[in-house]
């Protein structure tokens, strides 16, 4: 089978999920799990390649419905985090994105630009009019990207989640294809 993937230059690209990538997955996701623990409690809950395994089930089956788009972040042949659209309404034209990169890969742009190119593809391929990414209020990486990349604030949801014993609040971006600039990184 031939992977389908959007290329954003010569060494990064988003690659559709396969289920023979389950072990890459784990493998970074376990030799991060400190780093990416701290915003995303899945992390605890994923503890061998059978978990990555059904996670890319899971997200293949939302693919399928058109409900979501799970991608790979390859640089060169090395997967180094995900990126994806989830809650996708077709009715509605809108969806919400989530992502994680390796640690080691952190502060370079990289995040940056797939996001541009994620949204670059929501808005013209899935012909989607609304993105919006929650970020908990805590993560100001996280925030820093979503403002860069053109989104704006529109409001903290207060005890949004009930994460590790204790509620979060996040705060909610959003981006209409009418605001969206592809900017060259």
């Amino acid at each position: 089978m031939q992977t389908s993937y959007i290329p954003i230059n010569n060494q990064l690209k988003l690659v559709q999920p396969e289920l023979i990538m389950a072990e890459q997955l784990f493998q970074v996701i376990d030799e991060n799990r400190t780093y990416l623990s701290k915003y995303l409690p899945f992390i605890d809950d994923t503890n061998t390649v059978q978990d990555e395994t059904e996670f890319i089930k899971l997200m293949l089956a939302q693919h399928a419905r058109g409900t979501g788009r799970l991608f790979f972040i390859f640089l060169e042949n090395e997967l180094i985090g995900t990126i994806d659209l989830h809650q996708i309404d077709q009715t509605h034209q809108k969806a919400s994105i989530g992502y994680w990169l390796a640690q080691n890969h952190t502060g370079k742009g990289i995040i940056t630009r797939c996001l541009q190119t994620l949204c670059d593809f929501a808005f013209n391929t899935l012909k989607l009019n609304k993105l919006t990414i929650m970020a908990n209020v805590k993560n100001q990486p996280s925030i820093r990207v979503a403002e860069h990349c053109g989104f704006t604030y529109v409001g903290t949801d207060k005890d949004e989640l009930f994460e590790r014993g204790h509620f979060e609040d996040f705060a909610r971006y959003a981006l209409l294809k009418s605001e969206f600039q592809m900017t060259t990184l």
